[in-house]
């Protein structure tokens, strides 16, 4: 998912005074809310709207707790899926403050859901290390969309093709904090297990995305990336094993990474878990030093082949690469004033910009990768604004680009940030199928 909350063309982001491509410093987390939410414990699976077989979705409500049932001490290897089983899926979120947006998300997946191997809507976030809750912090109204018909109606709850595998995020400084705890804890990882699995099995998901995101941010002290890989890397394929002794799936976003030196180890990863959303953008990042291409090609090239690298290339088509519907507004150069901001949906920016601007961009050859090499932008839609700020973001040609580089590489297939305002509408879809046939 988006590292940041995005609400739409100029939101302002806090600043951050790091280089563009700087793969630590990309995942920067947003302070606690003032309040604490409600929360649901994980042998309360049932609470916050879960659904039983043939009810309809209602607005969260309280209920007597449901005790999970006790999971094997160990589950049957990872399934293997079918090839072009995941070719296309996407995310579904609120957009925070722009309502309009978050309906135009839902409506449209409504519309093109035939084209959806499995939708991901953002329904549900860590509390703590082991409750989950269905509704931003510090709010209790649950997220916009949460089991909205349009989803369920248009998925395997409805009858139809289309796999439901909803999304569980830690993005936020104290969600991240909770899953740092809680891979580091034998008892407490055994608990949060149990309560995904609760969550999957009472609400007859298909599966379910782990976005547990900036898990660098929360070291102390004396741990090391090295030992947060590894307990990720553990837990990942705890929840994996038991997901799949209940014929459940499981996929996990995780950042463009072009070697393994990170918390997210793509090849133990990728052994575990059914699916590897790979989130191929923030390469600029709002809230950042200054604007610049979201998805570089040349970078994303790199991402690929190390991909392509792991075990012999056998390991690509678990990998769905994923694009950004979004773009960045702000300074430029990082000495000029200003903030970096979001411009979501891509329809958005292409409004922003007009029929005439530039495809390509010099920005990138003083913008390497950790101060490194630079990296070619690839085709680059941009335009200089009459406020002085510039404005990247993708058309359908540059997403195509990118696309072909997936498919070039072996992946599995696309998903991408998020459904709703894809530039040019259903010939986005037609390109994707072009690609990555059924």
């Amino acid at each position: 998912m988006k590292v940041l909350r995005w609400v739409g063309l100029l939101t302002a982001a806090a600043a951050a005074a790091v280089s563009c491509g700087d793969g630590g410093a990309r995942t920067s987390v947003q302070p606690e809310a003032r309040r604490a939410a409600p929360r649901v414990t994980a042998s309360a699976a049932r609470l916050c709207g879960a659904l039983p077989a043939a009810e309809a979705p209602a607005a969260p409500a309280g209920g007597a707790p449901r005790a999970t049932e006790a999971l094997a001490a160990r589950a049957p290897a990872p399934r293997e899926e079918a090839s072009g089983d995941h070719r296309l899926c996407g995310w579904l979120h609120e957009f925070l403050g722009d309502p309009e947006s978050s309906e135009l998300g839902y409506d449209t997946f409504a519309a093109h859901a035939a084209a959806f191997d499995a939708v991901h809507p953002k329904w549900w976030r860590v509390a703590s290390p082991t409750t989950f809750e269905n509704h931003p912090r510090g709010r209790e109204e649950p997220y916009a969309g949460f089991h909205d018909r349009r989803v369920l109606d248009n998925t395997t709850r409805g009858g139809r093709p289309t796999r439901l595998v909803p999304l569980i995020a830690a993005v936020d400084r104290p969600d991240v904090a909770a899953v740092h705890a809680m891979i580091h804890d034998p008892a407490l990882r055994a608990e949060h297990v149990a309560g995904v699995v609760a969550l999957v099995m009472d609400n007859g998901y298909d599966g379910i995305d782990i976005d547990y995101e900036h898990l660098s941010s929360a070291l102390g002290p004396g741990e090391t990336i090295e030992a947060e890989r590894a307990a990720f890397s553990a837990f990942i394929d705890e929840l994996a094993r038991a997901l799949h002794a209940r014929g459940k799936t499981l996929s996990l976003a995780v950042p463009a990474v072009t070697s393994a030196r990170g918390v997210f180890d793509y090849e133990a990863l990728s052994a575990s878990a059914d699916q590897v959303h790979v989130m191929g953008y923030d390469y600029h990042w709002g809230g950042g030093s200054h604007a610049g291409p979201v998805a570089p090609l040349g970078w994303l090239e790199r991402t690929i082949a190390h991909i392509g690298a792991l075990d012999g290339g056998a390991r690509a088509p678990k990998f769905i690469f994923g694009l950004p519907n979004y773009g960045l507004v702000g300074p430029e150069a990082p000495e000029d004033e200003g903030t970096v901001v979001g411009c979501e949906p891509l329809t958005k920016c292409l409004e922003l910009a007009g029929e005439r601007y530039e495809t390509s961009t010099g920005h990138m050859r003083r913008c390497g990768e950790d101060g490194g090499a630079p990296v070619e932008a690839g085709r680059a839609p941009n335009r200089a604004l009459a406020s002085g700020d510039h404005l990247f973001f993708e058309d359908l040609a540059s997403l195509e680009e990118k696309v072909a580089a997936a498919r070039r590489g072996g992946l599995g297939g696309i998903t991408y940030w998020s459904i709703g305002g894809e530039p040019e509408g259903a010939a986005f879809f037609s390109m994707i199928e072009r690609h990555f046939p059924r």
